[in-house]
């Protein structure tokens, strides 16, 4: 099972909340409406589908161990 690491890149977030409707553990709207992580690491798969639900492409995955981006 990998570990996964999650990047939002705030910037391009518009908060659409997609990401956070599909993993709400792993990532939240803050108070701005703008994507902010929850966790550090995960190994909930879920990662690569809120980084997919984003229309921004705001949300990268990284696989833990080799840093390679994942989603």
């Amino acid at each position: 099972m990998s570990l996964y690491r999650i990047e939002i890149d705030r910037s391009l977030c518009s908060g659409f909340g997609s990401c956070a409707d599909l993993a709400p553990h792993l990532v939240q709207l803050d108070s701005s409406g703008i994507a902010v992580v929850r966790v550090g690491e995960t190994d909930d798969e879920l990662a690569l589908e809120a980084a997919a639900s984003c229309p921004m492409g705001a949300i990268a995955v990284f696989d833990s161990e080799s840093g390679k981006q994942a989603a």
